[in-house]
């Protein structure tokens, strides 16, 4: 009898140790199917990614480029109206200061061929030399 305990303790050893090593060669074949698993996947995403810059670069860098090209042509011209509108604006500076000299010596020399810049009060009401307005006598000055 002692030998048959000692069969079935070495039976069932021989068969616990069996599915252990079972149940760890289990565990590392799913490990490697989920690597690969994983590496399949990552490449795959590299496909897509590298086709959508394929596309990108057939269908939108032209697009891209040609709207470059306008905003730079755009550029320019505002650049150059900028610089017309700048020029033109010191020029009217100088018409105006002109004007203003012109009409100071025309008032000088005849101050009925100006137009008044007032209302048709101001037209009757006493200046001085200079083309001021001057108080009359008995009111307070209205400045």
């Amino acid at each position: 009898m002692p030998y048959i305990i000692q069969v079935g303790e070495l039976v069932g050893a021989a068969i616990l140790g069996g599915w252990i090593s079972r149940i760890l060669t289990i565990r590392s074949r799913v490990r490697q199917e989920n690597a690969g698993a994983s590496k399949a996947e990552a490449e795959a995403k590299g496909d897509q990614i590298e086709n959508i810059e394929k596309m990108v670069e057939k269908a939108y860098k032209p697009i891209i480029d040609d709207l470059t090209k306008q905003i730079q042509k755009l550029q320019e011209k505002v650049d150059k109206l900028e610089e017309i509108k700048d020029k033109q604006n010191e020029r009217i500076d100088e018409l105006e200061e002109e004007n203003r000299k012109l009409r100071l010596a025309v008032r000088e020399v005849n101050p009925d061929l100006v137009p008044s810049q007032r209302g048709e009060n101001g037209k009757s009401a006493p200046r001085s030399k200079d083309g001021r307005f001057v108080k009359r006598e008995g009111l307070p000055n209205e400045d």
